[in-house]
């Protein structure tokens, strides 16, 4: 059976419920979240976006830890992913990242441990019914109680122990600078440089970049994403 008829067969599968009316989803999946995840509350939709929240302190950050769950009745599937985000400016961001300060990972590559997912294996199917419907949101939210609430703890462990980024938040408590100005002059920089990161020759991030990759113990990860990395507290800097 190829991919096509494998999701054929998950979404023509009739069930003894009526059918989905518009709206109705929003309620299965509030009803749901306080049933499996009491601390995430219903937080926005957006563009076929449900966002559910929970907050966290660690040291003097508020952490953001977000599910998003995109929604089609006409497609018949779900998309979620996983965020933790200490900008608040990318709460509502469905751009992934798997950087150190504001990480956000599709939840099915975190339960198959894989970046390359077959279609099938992407998405989280219903029928376009309620009983159905009903049971795969069961299933998102008990996929993320299993491996997105683990994604969410072990980034909290990397903000207080992780010495790159201790050294970065050390480094933006002490900067004394004109927040607007630096906003500015590297958003300028980006934008000329077609977003490229290497495009910044800003002094300021040139500065907390090299003192970032001068921090030992790094991985091979660690290093390729300090530039990300960089930007990012600077960007929380001018945004606190």
């Amino acid at each position: 059976m190829n991919w096509i008829d494998k999701i054929k067969e998950l979404t023509n599968k009739q069930d003894k419920s009526p059918e989905l009316k518009k709206g109705e989803i929003k309620q299965i999946l509030i009803q749901t979240a306080g049933e499996v995840l009491p601390d995430f509350e219903f937080l926005a939709y957006k563009n076929s976006c449900y966002t559910f929240q929970r907050l966290r302190q660690v040291n003097n950050f508020t952490v953001y830890e977000i599910l998003h769950i995109i929604f089609t009745l006409k497609d018949k599937n779900f998309a979620c992913s996983i965020a933790s985000r200490l900008n608040p400016d990318y709460i509502v961001s469905n751009h992934y990242n798997i950087g150190l300060i504001n990480p956000h990972q599709d939840l099915k590559v975190l339960r198959h441990n894989s970046g390359a997912l077959n279609i099938q294996d992407a998405y989280y199917f219903h029928n376009g019914q309620v009983e159905t419907t009903t049971k795969t949101v069961k299933e998102i939210f008990s996929d993320f109680k299993k491996y997105g609430l683990p994604f969410l703890d072990k980034q909290v462990e990397r903000l207080k122990a992780n010495s790159i980024v201790k050294c970065g938040f050390d480094y933006i408590d002490y900067l004394q600078t004109d927040k607007q100005k630096l906003k500015s002059e590297i958003t300028e920089e980006l934008n000329k440089g077609g977003l490229l990161l290497s495009s910044i020759k800003h002094p300021i991030y040139v500065d907390l970049k090299e003192k970032l990759q001068l921090v030992s113990g790094q991985s091979k990860e660690d290093r390729q994403i300090i530039p990300k990395t960089a930007h990012e507290l600077l960007e929380l800097y001018w945004t606190r």
